[in-house]
């Protein structure tokens, strides 16, 4: 499903006068209907690396394909690249001025042109699937952060999806709306849906992961079944890490 090949990003600081290598020289591979948690410590390039995949941020090197198109081919059209690999953010992105119900319709009528009617039906079933079937005139300031999360969620599932990236995205929820949102994330899971993680949530972790990736300074350093991972963590950075959150 995604092949990722010695892919790099750097980002100018201090004006331009001085870099810092964000991803460095990094390879992988996402299977279909696979679940990849992707954890380390902040600045290690986890976020930059989930966001390349949907080309929210660019590449200085190596290559990225999506199901066999490759992202910095002219001829991928991003647009609809987006539309296929969906994104759910730590900061839900709604339109303030729109009901829920409106927020997962309009990205349908402007971006797949389905009819509003049509939009609409996939809307409701949608916001029943994701847990409020009954908030869909509220607007995002009448919800919670929990709530809102769970639109985002519906709006991203909207456009059909082959597979969906969460960066961080129970990380500016209260601790009692967290597990709400994360058993939703299982049950994608286990619906088959392909995701790649960046999360804090080791329990999510260790019980949905099919594979979980290390990464520190840039680079994977670690990676392997939750399981063998966090039993026996071989890299000492990963040792480390793991020492110090579990």
């Amino acid at each position: 499903m995604v092949v990722i090949d010695k892919v790099s990003r750097r980002f100018s600081i201090d004006g331009g006068k001085t870099s810092v290598l964000a991803l460095n020289n990094v390879s992988n591979e996402i299977k279909r209907g696979e679940v990849v948690v992707i954890i380390g410590p902040s600045g290690s390039g986890k976020s930059t690396l989930l966001r390349t995949l949907n080309g929210l941020e660019g590449i200085d090197e190596g290559s990225i394909s999506i199901d066999g198109a490759e992202l910095s081919d002219r001829k991928t059209c991003m647009n609809t690249l987006r539309t296929e690999v969906g994104m759910v953010f730590q900061h839900f992105n709604l339109f303030e001025n729109k009901t829920c119900l409106e927020n997962i319709v309009l990205p349908q009528v402007v971006v797949l042109k389905r009819d509003k009617s049509e939009a609409q039906e996939v809307a409701r079933k949608l916001l029943d699937k994701v847990g409020i079937p009954d908030r869909e005139n509220n607007y995002p300031r009448q919800l919670s952060g929990g709530q809102q999360q769970r639109v985002a969620i519906a709006r991203a599932l909207a456009m059909n999806p082959k597979m969906m990236l969460f960066d961080e995205a129970t990380s500016a929820l209260d601790p009692e709306t967290v597990s709400g949102v994360l058993n939703l994330m299982k049950d994608l899971a286990r619906d088959g849906m392909t995701m790649a993680v960046v999360t804090h949530e080791m329990g999510f972790a260790r019980e949905v992961a099919d594979r979980v990736i290390f990464m520190d300074g840039g680079e994977i350093v670690e990676e392997g079944s939750p399981d063998s991972f966090f039993d026996a963590p071989k890299s000492t950075r990963a040792q480390k890490f793991l020492e110090q959150i579990i």
